[in-house]
């Protein structure tokens, strides 16, 4: 009895490890695409977290104090969508797993517009041309967008 339960428990070890050689590289893509996608979305939930109280920060009032703390807030918030931008960029090149390769090219879509708002919104900073009422209004906008409230369902998941 004892030998025909070694016997079994051998085998299913020898199928189990052949399956798990066979489907490695698919495991580690997607325990990286994962990882990935989770550092990402981390680093973009901090950035979100800080937006609104830069925004009212660079809004500022009269002042040479204020005007100083206007212009601290503003290279923030450059500062803040470089990360983001960064992340992105990260996310875009991790290579997904074959299942994810279409949500992938959305990803990647969505990213290339999105880098082209960032662009612009830091050439405005770097120009002096910033509008902080635009920006938190774009911002809220973007915050109530069905994407962004899918994105944030999926980062709850991943916590």
């Amino acid at each position: 009895m004892l030998r025909k339960l070694a016997i079994v428990v051998s085998v299913l070890v020898v199928i189990l490890g052949g399956a798990f050689l066979y489907y490695k590289d698919t495991i580690i893509e997607t325990v990286h695409f994962a990882k990935q996608t989770k550092e990402t979305a981390s680093k973009v939930n901090e950035v979100n977290k800080k937006l609104p109280a830069l925004i009212e920060q660079a809004k500022g009032s009269q002042g040479a104090t204020k005007s100083e703390d206007k212009s601290a807030a503003e290279q923030e918030i450059k500062q803040q969508l470089i990360t983001v931008k960064q992340e992105l960029n990260k996310l875009v090149q991790t290579e997904p797993p074959a299942k994810l390769k279409s949500l992938q090219e959305k990803l990647a879509a969505s990213s290339d517009e999105a880098n082209q708002q960032i662009d612009e919104y830091i050439s405005q900073i770097d120009n002096g041309h910033f509008d902080p009422e635009q920006f938190e209004a774009l911002y809220e906008q973007m915050k109530d967008s069905p994407e962004f409230k899918e994105a944030e369902k999926y980062l709850n998941m991943l916590k």
